[in-house]
């Protein structure tokens, strides 16, 4: 029998990792580590029981099942947030070092039942899902508009409307800006915020992917508008225009 248990989850990813040099990759793969484990010992969150997958430039923890959720998660979105920031900062006012590079981090949290005996990590789309948040077109979007931002978060709708919207906490649900998810054919609500900046002043991106339920798009160059006054189709193509009337409509 499959056993669930409902933990929250944290990963953290490392912008431009790859287009780095070896050294600088070595520099940051320590200063991911270190900046985690920096903030959760300020908060008091025991990162030795964490449940760690580590992947170079990117570390995502399954978190203990005490003190459980309503615990931690207000914990991690709050004081544990604030610390990462301060422990990002500390790492990039290193410049003298030869092989420094500047660190920026995108952060997704997210809540839910978890296999935990997988043979090869955590089966199941809950611990797929916060590393599509993180991974995703928003949350890039977000540190590509706030250049001067060093770490910026997403959570999963879960972790919002059970946590964020009922609770006194920071950061407050009026911080947070709503967005759509499209990745790997998977869709996902969320919700991003970015500290020290407002999220409401950036474009909010489009989804990659279309949902199954929207009509297709027309090929380039050519499309097709509503006309509305004759209740006929316009359609454009290759610098053509072809109308087609509709001789019920005429009639009305």
């Amino acid at each position: 029998m499959v056993m669930h248990d409902y933990r929250v989850l944290l990963t953290a990813d490392v912008e431009n990792y790859g287009g780095r040099t070896d050294a600088q990759q070595r520099t940051l793969q320590s200063g991911l580590i270190s900046a985690i484990e920096t903030a959760a010992e300020r908060v008091q969150l025991d990162h030795e029981s964490w449940s760690r997958q580590v992947g170079g430039d990117s570390l995502t923890a399954v978190l203990p099942a005490e003190p459980g959720p309503l615990v931690t998660i207000p914990l991690l979105l709050d004081q544990f947030l604030t610390e990462l920031d301060v422990a990002i900062a500390a790492h990039n006012s290193r410049r003298a070092d030869p092989t420094w590079a500047r660190m920026r981090i995108r952060l997704a949290v997210h809540v839910g039942p978890l296999q935990l005996d997988g043979a090869a990590g955590w089966p199941g789309q809950h611990a797929v899902q916060p590393a599509r948040l993180r991974d995703s077109v928003p949350i890039r979007t977000a540190l590509d508009t706030f250049r001067d931002a060093d770490l910026a978060l997403i959570i999963s709708r879960e972790v919002f409307r059970d946590y964020v919207s009922q609770g006194p906490g920071r950061p407050r649900p009026s911080e947070f800006l709503e967005v759509a998810v499209a990745e790997k054919k998977q869709e996902y609500p969320a919700y991003l915020y970015v500290p020290h900046f407002d999220v409401h002043d950036m474009e909010p991106p489009e989804s990659p992917l279309p949902s199954d339920d929207a009509p297709p798009r027309p090929p380039s160059g050519s499309g097709s508008i509503k006309n509305r006054v004759k209740k006929g189709d316009i359609f454009f193509a290759q610098g053509d225009i072809n109308v087609t009337r509709d001789p019920e409509g005429r009639k009305k």
